[in-house]
């Protein structure tokens, strides 16, 4: 079972569409926990996948996909699970990991990447052995030494992925980083992912990253794209006012913050920040690359 979190960040769309989506349209009813939280099965999860690629790959209108759902024969209401033919090395790198098993590991991930996509292994595999790892800790399943062991070694291989993808040198280069206080990286991590895999050098900084001295950074690397991930509200307003005096140094920066906590916080009023959920990189990068 997922949280709506964890659906949202699998599927990249936005946890609001989700509901929204659940009390208009009735696309998936899902389970609630004794404190009221929604819990979305394998079924939910694929349903959903199945209704965004309608509407985004598609050009259909949310009623169209829904009716289509609700008439067609069995096979759309219940899409077959895209995420099936990962379960048993998903499983297998959780046990490994849960062992300290690093040779194990590092043999079915090198597996993985043999037989699929790197975004694919990405997406399908190690991240929701991320998610087990998280819950199964939170649970007291697992101890704190097996979660930072298992997290740790999922960061690594994907970290690879930034040092051996080609850079295209003509493209404009990015800088990455979680400001000082925010920890959860994994968002920011796909998203350079995600410029690296188009050529882009991304300089990535990763978590708890102080402000402090970014601006030479900048302008030493000619960076161009500033990339921010935020789920801690806290440092908001001290990365705003940086965002600001940037922009004042260097109007041609374009800027796009990212987080959970971005969804409720007061919004730059300004056309080099986009604010993302995860949902909209390709529409936001084919409007810059325009």
């Amino acid at each position: 079972m997922y949280s709506i979190k964890q659906v949202s960040e699998r599927l990249d769309i936005p946890a609001v569409t989700i509901r929204a989506w659940e009390n208009r349209y009735n696309v998936v009813t899902p389970k609630r926990t004794e404190g009221g939280h929604r819990l979305y099965s394998e079924k939910d999860v694929e349903t959903l996948k199945w209704i965004k690629k309608q509407v985004h790959e598609k050009d259909m209108k949310i009623s169209d996909a829904v009716r289509l759902l609700q008439e067609s024969a069995p096979a759309p209401a219940t899409p077959p699970s895209e995420n099936s033919k990962f379960s048993e090395l998903k499983d297998e790198l959780y046990n490994a990991l849960v062992n300290l098993d690093s040779q194990k590991a590092n043999q079915l991930t090198d597996l993985a990447f043999s037989l699929y996509d790197f975004e694919e292994v990405f997406h399908f595999i190690l991240v929701q052995v991320l998610y087990k790892v998280g819950d199964e800790w939170e649970k007291d399943v697992i101890s704190v030494a097996q979660e930072h062991f298992a997290s740790q070694f999922i960061l690594n291989r994907c970290s690879q992925f930034l040092r051996v993808l080609p850079v295209h040198p003509a493209l404009p280069k990015v800088l990455a980083f979680c400001p000082e206080g925010e920890h959860h990286q994994i968002g920011l991590m796909v998203f350079s992912l995600f410029l690296k895999k188009k050529g882009h050098d991304v300089i990535y900084l990763g978590p708890n990253t102080p402000l402090e001295g970014l601006a030479g950074l900048i302008k030493m690397k000619d960076i161009s794209i500033v990339a921010i991930s935020m789920t801690n509200p806290a440092p908001i307003a001290k990365v705003e006012d940086w965002i600001r005096s940037s922009l004042k140094m260097d109007p041609s920066l374009k800027f796009i913050v990212g987080g959970s906590c971005i969804k409720d916080c007061p919004k730059l009023e300004s056309k080099s920040v986009t604010y993302s959920l995860g949902s909209d990189w390709d529409e936001w990068y084919a409007s810059y690359m325009r």
